[in-house]
């Protein structure tokens, strides 16, 4: 793919400052700082229409400029995540592009790439030459973006965990001391790291990348059959399993004694699949989960003890994809408040890196996030052609809200598509399929219409006036706008909602309020007059595909999938108007 190099004005001008991140490495995006916070964020799968999208992210940097160019945004700064071990992958960017995300991680060429990386923190000298290799190149590819003011941009390198640190910081508007913990597979030879919030550039403690439970995670996740990145599909898995023995088994892969959990050999297909033989699918997922728990739960413990006062917990990093783990986390006595940044993998280093370059140029940390609807919004008249084109129109929606939740009572399913696309693996509302929570007949119907696996688990949103009597028994300071983290429900929710409800009794709820997803909340509101406490929201996209991007896209996934309704802005396509 290349950047088409169009002209724009938007790295000159008077208008608010803002700090650009750009991450081109899997799950590749671009993001936009400015001192009221995370003000653009869009992954480049979205609009390439490739899931997890691999190399630089010319499409996602257009939007984000265009975006800036229209909101008066003054472009000071361009941040690229990841300093160290990327050069080779950014010449090589078209072969890179090709062979992930589809990567087997026992490869050779998979592990050759996490080798080098890892090594060259080590090297002082060649890390030099190396890092300036790869900004060089990267820099060549933006600036036919953004030919305008380049030579005042200034430009930063961010290291990996640097850069899911302050993306975790975006999370930080309580009171008191926080610390801050990135965990992942690895990045720039370590896997995680824990700071304080008050001083994030100095990592307190550093993991090694063999605290490897990200990493045994995600290799079970690829030897049970599923893609990378599909580690929700083993937590789904999990909850159907018996924890014993598996537990001991994957437990015993690790060293404790350091408190850091530290793999006692490299990880091998032919050992992983050794211990998977000896169990059901279902029972290797419970013991995987139960042994992830354990190792991370007792690090994280006595961590956080290093960082005086510190009830709070800012956390970033692909291990932190795991709902069921970060509940547990929440739980920790001590704790007050947990946040997840919501797209906690590496989906979010371009947050981070342009946070942490915002931080080095101006010496702050912005506003904290307060939603995720940070990409593009497609214009009224594109959103008004496509859904006359379909001819599928039946009428206008006066009210959208109430449009939804008379269908939604009325037992059928409704795909929404308006406003801004959610920044993250989440819909939230604007990109959603949704229907009633009381139906346990209906999850089944709209996996078969997505193509979805059917023991997968979907996720309820619910009204903060409905929270607490749906999920009493939740850390009270464990953050649920997102989705971010699992709950376990009231036994009035389960009976009452059993369509949002895991087999475990758990859910991953969307608590929505009027600022995190004012659609949704709206929608909640409606569909609470007509006596639904909870409504199923999963994201708008066929198994395999990402969430809808264009107006097209929502037409075409809608009428591949053969669901009942489609609301675009206020045109109903399908089905009856509710209102009528």
């Amino acid at each position: 793919m290349k950047c088409s190099g169009r002209s724009r004005a938007c790295a000159s001008g008077t208008g608010e400052a803002g700090v650009l991140g750009i991450w081109d490495g899997h799950d590749a995006g671009v993001a936009l700082i400015t001192a009221n916070g995370l003000a653009f964020a869009l992954s480049e799968e979205r609009p390439s229409r490739r899931k997890r999208f691999s190399g630089f992210p010319c499409l996602a940097l257009e939007a984000a400029l265009d975006w800036s160019a229209a909101n008066g945004i003054t472009l000071t700064d361009i941040a690229l995540a990841g300093r160290h071990g990327r050069a080779p992958l950014r010449i090589l960017e078209p072969l890179y592009r090709w062979s992930d995300p589809s990567r087997d991680p026992f490869s050779v060429p998979s592990r050759m790439a996490r080798g080098w990386e890892n090594i060259l923190p080590s090297l002082p000298g060649l890390r030099a030459v190396e890092s300036l290799i790869a900004a060089t190149v990267v820099r060549a590819r933006s600036i036919r973006l953004v030919p305008r003011g380049k030579k005042s941009l200034r430009w930063h390198l961010v290291d990996h965990h640097d850069a899911h640190a302050f993306s975790a910081l975006l999370g930080g508007e309580g009171n008191g001391p926080a610390a801050v913990i990135t965990w992942d597979a690895y990045g720039e030879g370590r896997s995680g790291s824990l700071r304080s919030a008050g001083n994030p550039l100095q990592a307190l403690e550093s993991m090694p990348t063999s605290a490897g439970i990200a990493s045994l995670y995600g290799a079970i996740t690829v030897l049970m059959g599923f893609g990378e990145g599909d580690d929700g599909k083993v937590m789904g898995l999990a909850a159907s399993g018996s924890p014993e023995p598996a537990r001991r088994r994957f437990r015993d892969l690790f060293d404790v004694r350091t408190g850091i959990p530290v793999l006692r050999q490299p990880l091998t297909r032919s050992g992983l699949l050794r211990i998977l033989r000896d169990y059901s699918r279902e029972d290797a997922a419970a013991g995987l989960q139960a042994a992830v728990e354990e190792l991370a739960l007792q690090w994280i413990d006595l961590a956080r003890a290093r960082v005086p006062g510190a009830r709070r917990l800012l956390l970033a990093g692909g291990l932190f994809g795991n709902v069921l783990l970060n509940r547990s986390i929440a739980s920790l006595p001590g704790v007050d408040e947990c946040f997840v940044f919501p797209h906690m993998g590496d989906g979010g280093l371009a947050a981070g890196a342009a946070h942490a370059a915002w931080w080095s140029r101006y010496g702050s940390l912005v506003r904290p996030l307060r939603h995720v609807l940070l990409g593009p919004e497609p214009a009224p008249d594109d959103v008004a052609a496509v859904a006359r084109q379909s001819g599928r129109v039946v009428c206008r929606a006066a009210d959208q809200a109430v449009e939804i939740a008379r269908h939604l009572a009325a037992g059928r399913v409704v795909c929404r598509y308006a406003g801004r696309d959610e920044f993250g693996p989440r819909a939230l509302g604007n990109r959603s399929v949704l229907f009633a929570a009381n139906d346990p007949s209906t999850p089944a119907r709209v996996n078969a219409a997505l193509r979805r696996d059917g023991f997968m688990p979907f996720a309820p949103a619910v009204h903060p006036s409905e929270a607490a009597a749906a999920f009493p028994g939740s850390s009270s300071g464990a953050d649920l706008r997102f989705m971010t983290c699992c709950a376990d429900a009231s036994e009035a929710f389960r009976k009452q909602n059993p369509g949002a409800v895991h087999v475990d009794g758990t859910a991953r709820p969307q608590v929505a309020d009027a600022v995190s997803a004012p659609a949704m909340n709206a929608v909640l509101t409606a569909a609470r007059d007509l006596g639904l406490s909870a409504v199923v929201n999963t994201s708008f996209n066929l198994h395999g595909e990402p969430i809808v991007h264009t107006p097209t896209d929502a037409v075409r996934t809608f009428m591949a999938s053969g669901l009942d309704v489609l609301l675009m802005d206020d045109f109903v396509l399908g089905g009856n108007c509710a209102l009528d």
